[in-house]
């Protein structure tokens, strides 16, 4: 990965190199047409077209390798995420006298996503066997349903009385 980030460096010197050689111009001593008198013409390079098409293909490969070395880095990237996921998940391994935690999904994996624990139903503290399982949709929505989040009387208190 490196290599291919300093290949595309050296690539960019060499084609700044050739942009600069097909640009310079030189300075000459000529006489012009029907004088005797000596003066300085300032000549372009007589390979600037060999420079240009240098350049070209520098910038070229310049694109190429930054290319192919951003590719490698991101994939060496997802390599060490994956590595990481599998390591945090194999610490994550409990005891089975814990409470159950679902498996997290490597889809959705990363530091900004919570991963909540099953509810437990209220009978379930009688039967440990269904404790460490999961809910089923409609357990779990009947369970969200029992609990008021937003009780009635906060609407009281945010309209003034009329008095």
């Amino acid at each position: 990965m490196y290599a291919k980030f300093a290949a595309a460096i050296a690539c960019l010197i060499l084609c700044s190199l050739n942009v600069v050689a097909a640009v310079k111009r030189t300075p000459i001593r000529t006489t012009l047409e029907g004088s005797t008198r000596t003066t300085v013409e300032m000549m372009p390079s007589p390979n600037s077209s060999v420079h240009w098409l240098s350049a070209t293909i520098f910038m070229a490969g310049f694109a190429g390798f930054l290319s192919w070395g951003i590719s490698e880095y991101n994939s060496s990237l997802e390599e060490e995420e994956t590595t990481n996921d599998s390591v945090n998940r194999s610490n994550n391994i409990t005891p089975s006298t814990t409470q159950y935690s679902p498996p997290i999904n490597p889809a959705i994996s990363g530091k900004n996503i919570i991963q909540f624990t099953p509810r437990v139903s209220s009978n379930s503290a009688i039967n440990p066997e269904k404790q460490s399982q999961i809910l089923s949709p409609e357990e779990f929505y009947s369970q969200l349903q029992q609990e008021d989040y937003w009780d009635d009387n906060e609407d009281t208190n945010n309209n003034p009385s009329a008095s």
